[in-house]
């Protein structure tokens, strides 16, 4: 028995492995979560996209060495650039803007909504987080990292929370001294947003649409699939192709069954019985032995999470010899 497995990162014409890079030339790699590409970096710019310096920004403790890791903390003015319309490009690449809170919104109910999003959205273990980085899995691949803040609000003002939160600023502002931020923390799993004051220097994430000749693809690649086998009819062999996905309301490891029938319902193979994660598999089935007629072969997927509920998918195919 053959089973190939090919990552989804890769299914969607690489660009979940394509880079971007700044003006400072600074090159961050990138993720597809939803209709959107997003940064799976913090953003490290120190110009603009035309060259100009930005201001009011820094490393952590202003220590560059802490910047290469975390990405730099800039204030809501410098990550937009002096602007006060939600989704410029601000502090961003070129084509890429500061996300809205709209997007970050449309990011956490993705992901399962904001209670469990940032689980999702933590880059897992703790060699940057302080334990017990709860929840943590990054199964969308945004790996957010625990970047801390400079408060320049409160006196003294003063950097801290390294290790143990991320803030991002989005492009939505509430007044004319606060914006809306999103905030992961060690010690939960939710995606936290709030209104805070502007002259806080938070971490930057830039996004921008995924391309809408794979837009139709990537919805498909987070669904349940049963595909017919090829070839059909087939002797002595033929392939099966299926897919997992990992849709809001579903985490971890899903349990996957694929079993081949008679037409009098008497089980003839077992192809797949274990542990899955989200991707697209192949497996191939052999009938040496076996006489013409007609087969059915049904998939099963128990999720992680049993509420979510269970997929069941049968198809038919034809063995001739």
């Amino acid at each position: 028995m053959k089973i190939i497995f090919i990552f989804l990162t890769f299914y969607l014409t690489g660009i979940a492995q394509q880079t971007v890079t700044d003006y400072d030339g600074n090159i961050y790699e990138t993720v597809i979560i939803g209709e959107k590409i997003w940064l799976k970096e913090n953003l490290k710019s120190l110009h603009y996209s035309d060259g100009t310096p930005v201001p009011d920004v820094v490393a952590y403790n202003n220590d560059d060495s802490l910047g290469v890791i975390y990405g730099l903390l800039y204030t809501w003015d410098a990550a937009m650039k002096g602007s006060n319309q939600p989704g410029d490009q601000g502090v961003c690449p070129c084509d890429w803007h500061v996300p809205t809170d709209e997007e970050w919104t449309v990011l956490e109910n993705y992901l399962g909504g904001s209670a469990i999003a940032g689980g999702k959205m933590k880059e897992a273990g703790t060699e940057h987080w302080l334990p017990p980085n709860t929840g943590a899995t990054n199964s969308s691949g945004f790996t957010g990292l625990p970047a801390g803040e400079f408060d320049a609000y409160f006196n003294p003002n003063k950097f801290w929370l390294l290790h143990t939160a991320a803030v991002f600023w989005t492009s939505t502002q509430t007044n004319q001294s606060q914006a809306l931020e999103r905030y992961l923390s060690h010690n939960d799993e939710a995606c936290g947003r709030l209104a805070w004051y502007k002259v806080m220097k938070y971490s930057i994430r830039c996004v921008k649409d995924l391309p809408s000749d794979i837009k139709s693809e990537s919805k498909n690649l987070f669904r349940f699939q049963l595909n017919q086998n090829y070839p059909n009819p087939f002797n002595p062999t033929t392939k099966i192709k299926y897919q997992i996905p990992d849709p809001p309301g579903m985490r971890g490891i899903n349990f996957v069954t694929i079993q081949v029938y008679d037409v009098l319902g008497n089980e003839i193979a077992v192809l797949v019985d274990e542990e899955k994660s989200a991707g697209i598999y192949e497996v191939e089935f052999d009938a040496t032995g076996l006489p013409s007629g007609i087969y059915f072969y049904k998939l099963e997927v128990y999720p992680a999470i049993r509420e979510a509920g269970n997929f069941v998918g049968t198809r038919k195919m034809v063995l001739l010899k």
